[in-house]
């Protein structure tokens, strides 16, 4: 049992971010159990009304009811409108609340935070996934749920330039430059795959991906070796970037609000991280830069195979994710010979491994293994 639940947590870690901006909240778990931590006292009013507002949404199978405990407000602005339903509704079935308290600096509003984990039947060994904060507020003379993210962001700094509104803490010291430049990709990426003037995306960015996701309610969330990193929603245009350094330029993130119209549920996704790595880059890095370090890894590997690639990615080492730098490479051998169209019908051949490898050589005129050929020489070209 130990060792499934270590696996499915090393899992979760490698794919949230592509469920983070593909799925939405999988909740009612049917056996979810709900307790109450240490110190939490729900038996005064109106803590026991918001606790039982709370348990209730965890534990209904109705979405409109569901939605109906949400605030309003939010509901009309965003949707999906639970902003880290994506992060901690996995399928777990532990949860604990061990905060829940008044809201400190907000009249009518609660904080309540949530402990999301797996606990190992035999040895009774927690496994947390994700610690969480979600508010409760007063909405029309009801008790309502809402998201942390516009509370701990209230006194964060917005600048609007061009599609993109910037938001981040005051200390911060805004690059202006920088953050035009980044509205000018996002223009200009849009006209590249023939897709309308961008819609305003909402970018908050901190110094690091974990005070980011702090602010977008995550307390704790398991990120790997994410420093420099981000994630993105496409569904309400949220990018979320953590970087020590030009924070205001993380494009990979933006990649996958723009170009969402070209991957669907036919594109492997893998692939998608390829195309959004080859137009945005990927860790800070452009795909240029990307490619001298992947051209060291395969190099020292010799047997590495694109198909291997796009069945087993190896793990990510530093800024190099071998998988996404890696399908960068193939989106643009495509691209450079047969234009938007030939890089389109790779994209939509199917979720297979194979289905995306077989659609590429063709579009290339390529066997599979001279395909992987030219991938690995290709890459190569780029050792210094």
């Amino acid at each position: 049992m130990m060792g499934i639940v270590r696996r499915l947590i090393a899992l979760l870690i490698a794919l949230v971010t592509l469920w983070a901006r593909e799925v939405s909240a999988q909740l009612p778990v049917p056996s979810l159990r709900l307790a109450v931590g240490f110190g939490v006292d729900t038996t005064g009013s109106p803590a026991r009304e918001v606790f039982d507002l709370w348990r209730r949404y965890l534990v209904e199978s109705s979405d409109s009811v569901r939605a109906g405990l949400w605030s309003q407000a939010e509901r009309a602005t965003w949707q999906p409108f639970d902003l880290v339903a994506p992060y901690v509704y996995q399928g777990f079935s532990d949860y604990t609340v061990v905060h829940l308290a008044p809201a400190v600096g907000l009249s009518d509003t609660y904080l309540i935070t949530t402990l999301v984990s797996a606990v190992e039947e035999s040895t009774k060994v927690v496994r947390p996934l994700a610690l969480y904060r979600v508010y409760a507020t007063v909405e029309a003379g009801r008790w309502v749920l809402a998201n942390a993210l516009p509370r701990m962001t209230r006194g964060w700094r917005r600048e609007n330039i061009g599609a993109i509104r910037f938001v981040f803490p005051s200390t911060h010291a805004f690059d202006t430059r920088l953050a035009r430049a980044t509205a000018a990709f996002v223009d200009s990426l849009a006209i590249a795959f023939g897709q309308p003037a961008p819609l305003p995306i909402s970018y908050y960015f901190t110094t690091d991906l974990e005070e980011t996701f702090r602010a977008l309610g995550l307390e704790f969330f398991p990120l790997g070796a994410d420093t420099i990193g981000g994630r993105s929603n496409r569904f309400v245009r949220h990018v979320y970037v953590g970087a020590s350094t030009n924070g205001e330029g993380y494009l990979h993130e933006l990649a996958h609000i723009i170009l969402a119209p070209e991957v669907s549920g036919r594109t492997s996704p893998l692939l998608a991280e390829g195309l959004m790595t080859w137009t945005g880059g990927s860790a800070g890095l452009s795909y240029s830069q990307l490619l001298p370090g992947l051209a060291r890894y395969l190099a020292a590997h010799p047997a590495l195979s694109l198909e291997t690639v796009m069945e087993n990615p190896p793990p990510r080492i530093g800024s190099l994710d071998v998988g996404y730098v890696g399908l960068a490479v193939l989106c643009d051998l495509v691209h450079r010979r047969r234009g938007l169209a030939g890089l389109r019908a790779v994209m939509q051949a199917g979720r297979n491994p194979a289905e995306a490898l077989d659609a590429a050589a063709r579009q290339l005129g390529l066997s599979r293994s001279s395909l992987n050929t030219l991938w690995r020489a290709t890459i190569l070209s780029h050792q210094r």
